[in-house]
């Protein structure tokens, strides 16, 4: 049986595409105003649709623009230390549950991140041997582009058997746009999650559990 995981909201209490985006725009001020009227957009539409992950493609195609390979990977390996060495940033049970799972070969990790920040920040948290299942950029004139973005239902797309043939053992997520891995997983744990993703989990009809943060224990979950 097999451990899946989130990674924002879950591993990294921040979210770790946005940290990139943030790191950006202080650099590149003058793209705060479109950045931020399409984070007001991305707010006004609904976490189960396919706009708000258009919305959030966008935002970060502006902030990253100009970007080259090279440049882009230095940023991501910057904010990828900053992250799993911030205090608070990291539930040290969950981190060491998978630790743990990913040693012994049960261990997967889906994230809707750009692969090589996940790459980075993983390592930065000594998560060695997990599967890993993320977002991918192509690199273009103007700068990075997704390619592919890992999220809703191309998560649960892209488990191999038997995962998608229900041998997930456990789930941990913080969002609602996880339910089709909800469905495939014995259980389901959610991470400090939002009264929203709560009642969509409760409509779904889907049994849950609901952990909270815990940033000033130390051990193994």
């Amino acid at each position: 049986m097999t451990d899946v995981f989130d990674l924002d909201g879950v591993l990294s209490r921040s979210d770790t595409m946005a940290s990139v985006v943030f790191d950006r725009l202080r650099r590149r001020p003058w793209l705060v105003v479109p950045v931020g009227i399409l984070a007001l957009a991305s707010a006004c539409v609904s976490s189960g649709g396919p706009h708000r992950p258009r919305v959030h493609r966008a935002i970060v195609h502006i902030a990253l623009q100009g970007l080259s390979l090279t440049g882009y990977r230095s940023l991501a390996r910057r904010v990828a230390r900053k992250l799993a060495h911030r205090h608070g940033n990291t539930d040290p049970l969950i981190v060491g549950r998978a630790r743990r799972t990913a040693t012994n070969g049960a261990c997967l990790i889906t994230t809707a991140t750009e692969e090589f920040l996940a790459i980075c920040y993983l390592e930065e948290l000594g998560i060695q041997g997990a599967t890993l299942h993320a977002s991918r950029f192509e690199f273009r004139q103007h700068g990075p582009r997704f390619s592919f973005h890992n999220i809703g239902h191309h998560k649960a797309a892209r488990l191999p058997p038997p995962l998608s043939h229900g041998a997930i053992d456990a789930l941990y997520t913080d969002s609602s746009s996880d339910l089709p891995l909800a469905r495939l997983s014995r259980n389901t744990i959610l991470i400090e999650p939002s009264a929203r993703t709560v009642r969509r989990f409760q409509r779904s009809g889907i049994p849950y559990g609901i952990r909270r943060w815990r940033t000033d224990l130390r051990g193994d979950a």
